[in-house]
């Protein structure tokens, strides 16, 4: 079978609406005054990017991930016309090509989420060939569900819960001051009193502190039950990150790469020793197939493994499932009614604190105003 189309869709599905993007949250651009109180102010190109592949049996594998109209751009403009025509029976070597052609100008997560985007629907693709969910297609899983932890600017929402852990979102950075330090502190009070008892709390910084800060902050917290610091300096200060796990509490991990968009970036943090936690995104950073070598990278380097933002993205819970060992899973509080927990598979029941391992044959089934967005199928296609 060869593959007869590629084409890439950015849909405004409500990502800069929610809280967590209208509230203030610190992040690398929290320096600047008139972008410090919002995410939304900021945020790069935020619509989702649908991509459907069409096999010449009609058959039909959906992808999705992040970038906009950039990485839209990329997809129909470039990989696509690299594709097109060929067996998608080797991933591995379609992968490849697709990075290689965009390394000498650009190694990005616009780039990688582009070649995630293709990559998933491949998989899809496969997995539907097969007749058989793609967890099974990645080796199976033994176990039917995965606990979760719950990343919240409502941690009260979730107090005495079943949860797995806490996460909040720093809302401070150096540019606050003490003031703003003190704010933080406070804000894992309040994490710690609505986890309760024996469950750990975490916070992420994206970004927005340096070395110095994330040792303060880790200091004055050092009587709770603080988990991890996630992402708290530029992913590449390798210096100030050395220093921060070298001076501060080791009960304390460093979760780092969210922000590492391929297999090399994930390596470079590892020969650092100074991850705790290694967090890429399946979406971002190339895709299943380069998930794959980024767990077999990390499981060499003893590293545990959380997929980011896992349960969005039922591929990223069918990896965790079938290739990881005690996989913890991420959640992320958006909103009761947000259609980002549903882009790809019906909304997941997370009542008991867990979370199914997805089972169903028929994949990824983006919702109507997605596939509208396309307009008509490929002629003969049997999209699913």
């Amino acid at each position: 079978m060869r593959i007869t189309s590629i084409t890439a869709r950015a849909v405004d599905c409500g990502f800069n609406s929610q809280k967590l993007q209208t509230s203030r949250v610190a992040s690398p651009m929290s320096r600047f005054a008139r972008f410090a109180e919002s995410r939304a102010s900021w945020m790069w190109p935020t619509k989702k990017v649908f991509v459907r592949v069409t096999g010449e049996d009609g058959s039909t594998g959906w992808g999705c991930t992040n970038g906009g109209e950039i990485v839209e751009m990329i997809v129909n403009e470039h990989l696509s016309r690299l594709l097109v025509g060929e067996d998608p029976g080797d991933l591995a070597l379609l992968n490849d090509q697709m990075a290689a052609s965009l390394l000498p100008n650009d190694r990005s997560g616009f780039a990688m989420m582009a070649v995630a985007g293709v990559d998933i629907a491949l998989w899809d693709l496969t997995a539907k060939a097969a007749h058989q969910p793609l967890v099974e297609v990645l080796g199976g899983a033994e176990s039917a569900s995965l606990p979760v932890y719950m990343t919240t600017p409502h941690p009260e929402a979730f107090s005495g819960g079943p949860f797995h852990g806490l996460k909040a979102a720093a809302p401070y950075g150096p540019e606050s001051g003490e003031e703003g330090l003190k704010a933080n502190v406070a804000l894992m009070r309040r994490f710690t009193e609505a986890a309760g008892e024996g469950v750990p709390i975490m916070i992420d910084s994206f970004l927005a502190w340096d070395a110095d800060y994330t040792l303060r902050f880790a200091e004055a917290v050092s009587d709770l039950n603080v988990k991890w610091i996630e992402d708290p300096i530029h992913p590449q200060d390798f210096e100030g990150l050395q220093k921060v796990r070298r001076e501060m509490d080791p009960s304390i991990a460093l979760a780092l790469g969210n922000f590492a968009f391929s297999r090399a970036d994930c390596a470079d943090l590892l020969r650092s020793g100074v991850v705790g936690v290694l967090q890429p995104d399946v979406a971002w950073a190339g895709g299943i197939t380069e998930a794959l070598r980024i767990l077999d990278t990390a499981e060499a380097a003893e590293v545990p493994v959380i997929l980011h933002n896992t349960c969005e993205q039922p591929w990223a819970l069918a990896l965790a499932a079938a290739r990881q060992s005690d996989a913890l899973v991420e959640c992320v509080d958006r909103d009761e009614t947000s259609p980002l927990y549903e882009l790809m598979a019906p909304r997941p029941d997370l009542s008991s604190g867990r979370v199914a391992t997805p089972r169903d044959p028929q994949g990824n089934r983006p919702p109507a105003f997605v596939r509208e967005a396309f307009g008509p199928a490929p002629k003969d296609s049997k999209e699913g």
